[in-house]
């Protein structure tokens, strides 16, 4: 996978695995750190929503469910939109044991299949490169804390 098509992050949550999956995938849960309002259908081709007051609403289908390991979803990179090839990236949460709780890493790959110059799929991945780190902090603040 090319590096400029996709962003990871990892972080280390100092809560147990069950928790985290639990945040990651209950919308109630979701809705407390990653945007204000989430419906999700926790079923492969489930249709999910992801609402930020200040955006709109991001349109994802789940992808992979494998509890509490992993987790994914195609999204939208339009709001509003359903997510389709050529507007839409990929999305997987991968969950792994730590010695100081559980490690999350956050895959979102695909921004070279947008059908957008190359320009602008740079802007939509440095847009949720930024996204993503604002996000799983706030998951680790919801979780009780982050060691890195």
């Amino acid at each position: 996978m090319d590096a400029s098509s996709s962003i990871t992050r990892t972080i280390v949550v100092n809560a147990p695995k069950s928790a985290v999956w639990a945040a990651i995938t209950d919308p109630d849960k979701i809705s407390r750190w990653f945007g204000q309002r989430t419906s999700l259908n926790l079923s492969v081709g489930g249709k999910a929503t992801f609402t930020w007051d200040e955006h709109g609403t991001a349109r994802a289908v789940i992808t992979e469910i494998d509890e509490p390991n992993a987790f994914g979803f195609r999204w939208a990179a339009d709001i509003d939109a359903d997510p389709v090839a050529g507007n839409s990236t990929l999305v997987r949460f991968t969950l792994s044991e730590h010695d100081s709780g559980t490690e999350l890493t956050v895959v979102e790959s695909g921004f070279d299949t947008l059908d957008r110059d190359p320009a602008d799929q740079k802007r939509a991945r440095e847009a949720n490169t930024e996204g993503w780190k604002t996000e799983l902090g706030e998951l680790s603040a919801y979780l009780g804390g982050v060691n890195a």
